[in-house]
C-alpha cells in the first residue's frame, strides 16, 4: 500500500503585502505566487535527485490545482562563480534567480507560456518542509549552509520555490516540432534570455522547463568578459539545439547554427551524450 499522502500548509516568512518582485536588481523581475497561503500537497518526485542537481521539482496540488514545484537548492550556479563581483553573486549566478530573471523578462514581454512552460511566480516556504520533505523523500540534499543546521528550525532561511504549469506530454520528436522549438529559442534569444543548458531533459511537451543556469539580460557577466568568450556563450545554445536534434535523430535541414565544425567543439555538443 503507497503511502499515504501528507498535507504541508507553508508558512511564509511574511505576509503576501510586502513581498517584492524578485531579484531585487536591476533587470527582470518575477511576482510571487498569488496564493502562497493555500494548502500545498506534495504528490511526487518529479526529478532524479543526482549529485550536482541544482533542483527538485516536485508535482504538487496547491489550492487543489496541479502544478510543478521547482525547489532550488542553497548555492550558486558554477559558471561564472568566481567572475562574479560579490555583490552580483546571488543575483545573477543563483539558479532561483536565474529563474526569477528568464521568467520576468518573459512576462514583461507577454510570452509567458507562449515559448516556455508558464510560471505561476515564486514561493518561499518555511524551513519546515525540508525536514517533512527529507522524511518522506530521504536522497533529497539541499546543500543549506552548514552554520543553518545550528539555528531553530523557524529560524532558517526559507526554501525557495519557483511555481509552473504541470506539463507531463513527451516530446514529440518530429522536423514540424523542432521548427517550432527552434523558433521558440530564437524568440528568447532575441529577448536577452540565453537559457545556457539546451537539452532534451529540459523540455517537457515542446516546451523548455529550465532555466537555471540562464544567463538574462541585463546582465554584468557580458561586461566583464571579452567579446569572443561573449559570443562563445551566446553560442552555446544554438550548438546545444542541433547536437540535440542529432542525438534524437530528428531528419531536419533547418540548423540553428550554421558552422557544425564549431558546433561539435562547443560544450553543449559533448554534454549531449
Amino acid at each position: 500500500m503507497p503511502p499515504k499522502r501528507r498535507k504541508l500548509t507553508p508558512r511564509a516568512p511574511q505576509t503576501k503585502v510586502g513581498k517584492p518582485p524578485l531579484p531585487q536588481c536591476e533587470g527582470p523581475k518575477l511576482n510571487a505566487f498569488i496564493d502562497d497561503n493555500a494548502e500545498i500537497t506534495f504528490l511526487r518526485l518529479r526529478s532524479t535527485p543526482y549529485p550536482d542537481a541544482q533542483s527538485f521539482v516536485f508535482e504538487v496540488l496547491i489550492g487543489g490545482k496541479s502544478y510543478a514545484l521547482k525547489t532550488d537548492l542553497f548555492g550558486l550556479a558554477d559558471h561564472e562563480r568566481d567572475e562574479a563581483p560579490v555583490d552580483h553573486l546571488d543575483y545573477y549566478c543563483d539558479p532561483f534567480y536565474n529563474e526569477c530573471r528568464a521568467y520576468g523578462k518573459l512576462v514583461e514581454n507577454n510570452l509567458n507560456g507562449e515559448v516556455a512552460v508558464r510560471c505561476h511566480g515564486y514561493l518561499m516556504l518555511s524551513a519546515e518542509y525540508e525536514d517533512q520533505l527529507d522524511d518522506r523523500f530521504p536522497d533529497l540534499e539541499w546543500d543549506r549552509p552548514s552554520e543553518e543546521y545550528e539555528k531553530p528550525v523557524s529560524s532558517r532561511s526559507p526554501l525557495r520555490a519557483i511555481v509552473k504549469d504541470l506539463v507531463l506530454e513527451e516530446i514529440i520528436w518530429k522536423p514540424y516540432v523542432a521548427r517550432r522549438m527552434l523558433r521558440d529559442l530564437r524568440k528568447m534569444r532575441q529577448l536577452g534570455i540565453y537559457p545556457m543548458d539546451i537539452k532534451s531533459e529540459n523540455y517537457t511537451g515542446s516546451k523548455l522547463v529550465d532555466f537555471s543556469v540562464a544567463i538574462t539580460l541585463p546582465n554584468f557577466i557580458f561586461d566583464v568578459k571579452p567579446a569572443f568568450q561573449i559570443q562563445g556563450s551566446m553560442n552555446e545554445d544554438l550548438g546545444a539545439f542541433d547536437a540535440m536534434m542529432q542525438v534524437q535523430k530528428v531528419k531536419t535541414r533547418q540548423r540553428a547554427f550554421r558552422d557544425y565544425a564549431t558546433v561539435k567543439k562547443l560544450r553543449s555538443y559533448k554534454n549531449q551524450d
